[in-house]
C-alpha cells in the first residue's frame, strides 16, 4: 500500500506555515527590543515582514495538485529569513529618507547580512533535498524562485540605500527585473513558453545575491560596492535581454 503524500493543503504545510509566522513574530519582537526606532517605523516593519512572508508562502499553502515535501520546508525557512530582512528595511531606510543620515547604520547593514546570508546559502540546499528525496515538483521550483526574487528585491533596496538614494536607484533594477519580466508575459502572452536551459542564465542569477551581500558589508568600500553591483546588473540585463529576444523570435516564428 503506497504511503499517502502530504499536500500543501494538509496539516504538514499548515503547521509549517504557522511556525513560519510564529518565527517572524518572534523576530519582530527582538527587532522592537533591539532598536530605538519610533513606533510608527516598527509598525511599518511588522506590516512589511508579514506582507512579504504572506506573499511568498501563499502559493504553497494553497497548493493541492503537487506534494508538499522536505525541500519546501527548507524554502519556508528561507522565506522567514527574507521576511525578517524586509522588516529591517524601514528601520535602516527611515533615517536616510528623512535626511538624518547619508547611509544606513553599519550595525543595520550587518544585521541584514546576517539574515540574508543563510537565506542565500540555503538556496542550493532545497533543490538538492528535493532531488535526493525524489520530491522535486514544478510548484516547489516556483516557490523557490519566488523566495529568490523577494530576497533580491530586499537586498537591492538595502544596497541602494547604502550607495546613496536617490542616485543609486539603478540598483533596484536587480530586484525588479523578474517582476518586470512577469508583467511582460502578461502583456505578451506568446512569450509564455519554457525557456531553453542556459548556463549563462543560471550562473548570472546565482551571483546576484552574493554581489548584493558583498556590497552591503560595511568593510567593502562604497566605490568597489558600486562597481561590483553595476557589473552584476549589466550581466543580468544581458541575461534577460537574451531570453526576451529568444521568446520574441520563437513567438514570431510560430505565428
Amino acid at each position: 500500500m503506497p504511503l499517502a503524500r502530504s499536500t500543501a493543503s494538509g496539516p504538514s504545510a499548515r503547521r509549517d506555515g504557522l511556525l513560519a509566522f510564529a518565527g517572524l513574530g518572534a523576530g519582530l519582537v527582538v527587532l522592537g527590543a533591539a532598536t530605538q526606532a519610533p513606533a510608527a517605523v516598527l509598525a511599518v516593519s511588522a506590516l512589511l515582514g508579514l506582507a512579504v512572508l504572506g506573499a511568498v508562502v501563499r502559493s504553497t499553502l494553497r497548493r493541492r495538485a503537487e506534494p508538499y515535501g522536505p525541500a519546501d520546508r527548507v524554502t519556508v525557512a528561507r522565506s522567514v529569513l527574507v521576511a525578517l530582512c524586509a522588516a529591517l528595511l524601514p528601520v535602516g531606510l527611515a533615517p536616510v529618507l528623512a535626511g538624518r543620515a547619508q547611509e544606513p547604520d553599519e550595525t543595520w547593514c550587518w544585521a541584514v547580512v546576517a539574515l540574508a546570508l543563510p537565506a542565500w546559502l540555503l538556496d542550493g540546499i532545497d533543490g538538492r533535498v528535493a532531488r535526493r528525496t525524489g520530491t522535486a515538483t514544478r510548484a516547489g521550483a516556483r516557490f523557490d524562485q519566488e523566495v529568490d526574487a523577494a530576497l533580491l528585491l530586499v537586498l537591492a533596496l538595502a544596497v541602494s540605500a547604502r550607495l546613496g538614494l536617490p542616485g543609486a536607484w539603478w540598483v533596484l533594477l536587480i530586484g525588479a527585473l523578474r517582476y518586470l519580466f512577469l508583467l511582460g508575459l502578461r502583456a505578451r502572452p506568446a512569450w509564455r513558453r519554457p525557456l531553453p536551459f542556459s548556463s549563462y542564465r543560471r550562473v548570472v542569477a546565482g551571483i546576484q545575491g552574493g554581489v548584493l551581500l558583498g556590497a552591503l558589508v560595511p568593510l567593502v568600500p562604497l566605490p568597489l560596492a558600486a562597481a561590483a553591483t553595476a557589473v552584476a546588473l549589466a550581466l543580468l540585463l544581458v541575461s534577460f535581454g537574451r531570453d526576451v529576444l529568444w521568446l520574441e523570435r520563437t513567438a514570431r516564428g510560430l505565428s
